[in-house]
């Protein structure tokens, strides 16, 4: 109500007091009626008379919606006719004095905009819009649309924030006239709009964004599958079925086409469609946030990705219950939420199962639960009664309380039963039916014979039966509506939003303090310190792999190429017992066995003259010289065997020393000329990769494989470039090494004691060896077959070969049944009964391969042991005190050998390859896992550790909960605020008049 003009309220002051002057008497009650008391009395008793006519049309409408859903209980019913037609009749009466004119006039604020067209009709006018894309007819109809100047009553402009403006009238002259492109609503036309639909517009927008924000948190609940939790804000649900026009009317309200089209069913997904209003842009887009498709400009680009999200779905599935998200941003669309289902299916057929009717129906009911509107769209040309969109509307929503119905094809049926059909209360819907027309009208002109388009607007302006109260046409006006029913269906789920929404916060927050102590973490933070525990381990095992460490792990590794070539060239040599013979004897020894031969010599030659004098006087007595004896050319004087050679067989030659001094040579050569280098570098390459996988295959990074991945192909490359050149430079640096070897005495020394201890070393392994295979297998079994396998080397048998025949002429007896082929068989064995029967008494079958392979490697690892005995005492002798003696002491001398490569190997190997290593490795890391790194990726690779991920899922989730909860309790406080304000100004509207507080003077 608008205040009154300064000249009304001089005169009704005026009046006001000379009232007073004339009906009261007395001063004192004259000045206290003077005043505002009497008036704010008044006032207050007509706005409790006015809000208590708001209770009669309250309790009508309630009986209204009670008797429709009686009726149609009672049709479902089969009921009698006069039974339903009473009903009708009662609601008729009921519907005629809730629309009265005198109850109308005096609860005014109690007319239902949802309900009755007429209030919406005048606010059009009012604001001079119209009812569809355009509602004013050509200059020759003399319609609404006139000039003003030309003597018609002129059309008013639409205002800035309407949908779309009214196309050019004059284009019906045109062989083709469409409607225009709607108008951009813009800043400028909100602020200076100043309606009430504008301020649902901005409260829808809110309302959806924060919509947006909930649907994330409810995605990460439901897995991305359409969830039905407490935190959703009230949508929009297309239904009907198919060729009902659904895709035509989402296309009409968005003013683009870029829905997918077909012959067969099309549609197999959700398709949630949010429209953004965005006032000063100027083009168009549309997003797929699932996708990551941000702003496609070509509308036709985004009708063939739905066509391909939807043709995604297996023809075995049919439908799928995984939503696709589309956003779509324009200056001519409303802010909206709309969900297009798949269509009803009434005929089945081999492309369309009759199991995908029932699917079809299950997924709409998903969504067609409280609290979202329902958009039931139906062909005019189809009777109401069959229609499937009605029908799940009736079983979601009984009353019609949150469905708006939609005519579509108006334009296919007769305009009077299309009116009828709009009217209609055999179906009652609360928000009524609304009529469009998505696509161009062809009819048949009356003055020339072709065809001419006329738009929506044009249609219905022209048939004068879609102008009367109570019908609700065109595409802008269910725009508005649709704005309207959804903010107002937010509104009401505000506060049930709000106190789910501070549920879920609350539990969230739990959550974190139980599950992880308030425990602060974000995705940079935790890849930065995830690469601060690799650094730090890196850097323990820097300090801990020094040179003596590296030095420490070469020597090893030579060490135990000194034992092989040892074990090859001489442990294995049957001269090598003569060998350690010949060393064990010491200095002292040797003087002993000198004295005792020459002692023995001269024991001899007494012997030999007293014999030849006993003789010579024996020869004497008997009259004759006789012949002395002569020696034994096969014995030496000492009495000792002779070799073939005229030598000792149990003295050192001088062809012995150059026996054992050629092997002594090999042995070098085969240590030092065998690619140290190389090994040495790739022994160090190995031992560094092992300890970078060992640290990758920890916490954290056992849980993120790509990382892992990384590091180790950037440790490789490191390693690769430096390879080469590090074994190059070792190489020619041990090169002298492979012609002439200097000792010291010190460095023999040192060696004598490792050579010693390398000894000790593979006797403990070989006595490890023995006792692991006799505890393996029974003693005595044990005993029998080392005897066995001695007795048949002995004989120059293998047992295992000779088992192995004796097993093969058994099989081939066991299996030769016909005399011709145990001939064949005898015949086949001939060659083999010399070398079997002879042992066969042996008894080679009471032995197993098993047991046989065991025996032998007892025997062979006790010849290993007597001669690492041999050996042993050779080492701790006097004569390899001296490295004079090296011939005898090769382990020592290839000590010496070995120890000499190492040092020189690392010396380069640590310069070269290591400290190399050290140094990139760390910058390597940073540059490769942390630096350049999006947003996304540091998200992804947090998420990728389950812990953190439940974590950062439950922060995020935190976060949005609270950024919800800031915007709603702003909305609510400014819902309040603006309630507060309504309220007052209402009250100062009731109680507006003159105010009596200074009267004029001199009345």
């Amino acid at each position: 109500m608008a205040r009154p003009s300064l000249a009304d309220s001089t005169s009704r002051r005026f009046l006001a007091a000379a009232a007073m002057r004339y009906y009261v008497p007395s001063g004192p009650l004259r000045k206290l009626a003077s005043g505002k008391v009497l008036l704010k009395m008044l006032g207050s008793v007509m706005h409790i008379l006015r809000a208590s006519m708001r209770l009669p049309v309250m309790l009508l409408t309630s009986g209204i919606a009670s008797l429709a859903y009686v009726e149609y209980k009672l049709s479902q019913m089969r009921a009698p006719e006069w039974v339903t037609g009473s009903l009708e009749k009662m609601r008729g009466w009921m519907e005629g004095v809730r629309d009265s004119e005198w109850l109308r006039s005096t609860s005014s604020n109690t007319q239902d905009d949802d309900t009755d067209d007429d209030h919406d009709r005048a606010i059009d006018m009012a604001r001079g819009s119209s009812g569809g894309w355009g509602s004013g007819m050509g200059p020759a109809d003399g319609g609404i649309g006139t000039d003003p100047q030309a003597g018609g009553s002129g059309s008013i402009p639409p205002p800035k924030g309407d949908y779309y403006t009214s196309p050019d009238l004059g284009s019906l002259d045109d062989d083709y006239a469409e409607p225009q492109k709607p108008a951009p609503i813009t800043n400028s036309a909100r602020r200076d709009g100043g309606t009430d639909e504008n301020a649902l517009m901005e409260l829808t927008k809110k309302l959806l964004e924060i919509q947006t924000i909930l649907k994330t948190v409810s995605d990460e609940d439901s897995g991305g599958k359409s969830s039905s939790g407490a935190l959703k804000l009230p949508s929009i649900v297309v239904i009907g079925s198919q060729s009902s026009g659904k895709s035509s009317v989402l296309e009409a309200i968005v003013g683009q086409e870029f829905l997918p089209k077909g012959t067969n069913m099309v549609t197999r997904r959700p398709i949630e469609l949010t429209l953004i209003n965005t006032p000063d842009a100027v083009e168009e887009y549309g997003e797929f946030p699932q996708l990551g498709l941000d702003r496609i400009r070509d509308f036709s680009r985004i009708q063939r990705t739905l066509y391909d999200l939807n043709m995604s779905v297996p023809e075995t599935e049919c439908v799928s219950d995984k939503p696709i998200e589309l956003r779509i941003y324009s200056p001519h669309v409303p802010d909206l939420r709309l969900v297009d289902l798949p269509g009803y299916i009434q005929v089945v057929n081999r492309k369309q199962p009759p199991v995908l009717k029932q699917k079809i129906r299950d997924l709409c009911e998903t969504y067609l639960k409280q609290p979202n509107i329902i958009l039931a769209v139906c062909a005019a040309d189809v009777d109401l009664a069959n229609s499937e969109a009605l029908k799940a509307s009736r079983r979601n929503d009984p009353l019609g309380m949150r469905t708006i119905g939609v005519i579509t094809k108006v334009d296919t049926t007769e305009p009077d039963a299309a009116v009828h059909m709009l009217t209609q209360n055999d179906y009652p819907l609360h928000l009524g039916y609304i009529g469009v027309v998505c696509k161009p009208v062809q009819e048949k002109a009356r003055i020339t014979s072709h065809a001419v388009m006329l738009s929506e607007a044009q249609y219905f302006n022209k048939h004068p039966g879609f102008q009367q109260p109570g019908v609700q046409i065109g595409v802008g006006t269910l725009r508005r509506k649709l704005v309207r029913v959804l903010e107002e269906s937010m509104r009401q789920n505000l506060s049930t939003l709000v106190d789910a929404v501070r549920s879920e916060l609350e539990e969230t927050r739990y959550q974190i303090k139980v599950q992880y102590n308030d425990e602060r973490v974000s995705p940079e933070s935790y890849m930065a310190e995830s690469l601060d525990v690799l650094k730090q381990k890196f850097k323990a095992f820097q300090q801990q792999f020094g040179k003596p460490q590296l030095r420490a792990e070469v020597q090893r590794w030579l060490e135990s190429q000194v034992m092989n070539v040892c074990a090859e060239l001489y442990w294995s040599d049957p001269a090598v017992q003569d060998l350690s013979n010949h060393v064990t004897r010491s200095r002292a020894a040797g003087w002993w066995a000198d004295v005792s031969a020459k002692v023995s010599q001269t024991a001899t030659a007494a012997a030999s003259i007293i014999t030849e004098l006993l003789a010579a006087n024996t020869a004497k007595e008997q009259k004759g010289p006789r012949l002395s004896k002569q020696p034994d050319a096969s014995k030496d004087t000492n009495g000792r065997g002779r070799a073939k050679n005229g030598t000792d067989a149990n003295e050192w030659s001088e062809n012995d020393d150059v026996y054992w001094g050629h092997q002594l040579d090999r042995a070098s050569a085969l240590l030092t000329k065998s690619g140290v280098g190389r090994w040495t570098t790739q022994m160090v390459v190995d031992l560094l990769m092992d300890n970078v996988v060992s640290m990758v295959d920890a916490e954290p990074f056992v849980h993120h494989a790509d990382t892992r991945t990384a590091v180790l192909n950037f440790s490789h490359a490191i390693l690769r470039n430096k390879y080469h050149s590090t074994v190059d430079q070792v190489e020619n640096t041990i090169k002298p090494f492979k012609y002439e070897v200097e000792i010291e005495p010190h460095e023999w020394s040192k060696a004598r004691k490792r050579s010693a201890a390398l000894i000790d070393n593979e006797i403990r392994l070989c006595r490890q060896a023995l006792q692991k295979v006799r505890s393996s297998t029974s003693k005595k079994q044990l005993q029998h077959a080392v005897q066995f396998v001695k007795g048949a080397e002995k004989r120059g048998l293998d047992p295992l070969s000779v088992q192995a025949e004796i097993a093969r002429r058994n099989a081939e007896q066991a299996t030769a049944s016909l005399p011709e082929a145990s001939d064949a068989a005898s015949a086949n064995s001939d060659s083999h009964d010399i070398a079997t029967n002879d042992v066969d008494d042996l008894g080679y079958s009471q032995y197993s391969p098993r047991l046989l392979r065991q025996a032998q490697q007892v025997l062979m690892v006790q010849d290993r042991l007597s001669i690492l005995h041999m050996r042993r005492k050779a080492l701790a002798s006097s004569a390899c005190a001296s490295p004079d003696n090296k011939r005898f002491c090769p382990e020592t001398f290839l000590d010496v050998v070995a120890e000499k490569l190492a040092y020189n190997a690392v010396l380069f190997i640590n310069y070269e390859l290591l400290q190399d290593f050290f140094f990139q490795f760390p910058r390597e890391l940073d540059s490769n896992l942390y630096y350049g790194k999006t947003l996304q990726q540091t998200r992804d690779f947090a998420s990728q550790n389950p812990h953190i991920g439940q974590q950062l899922k439950l922060i995020e989730r935190r976060q949005r909960l609270e950024l919800v909860m800031t915007r709603l309790n702003e909305l609510v406080r400014q819902q309040t605020a603006a309630e507060q304000h309504g309220r007052k100004r209402s009250h100062w509207s009731s109680t507006a008049s003159p105010s009596y507080s200074n009267p004029f003077p001199g009345l």
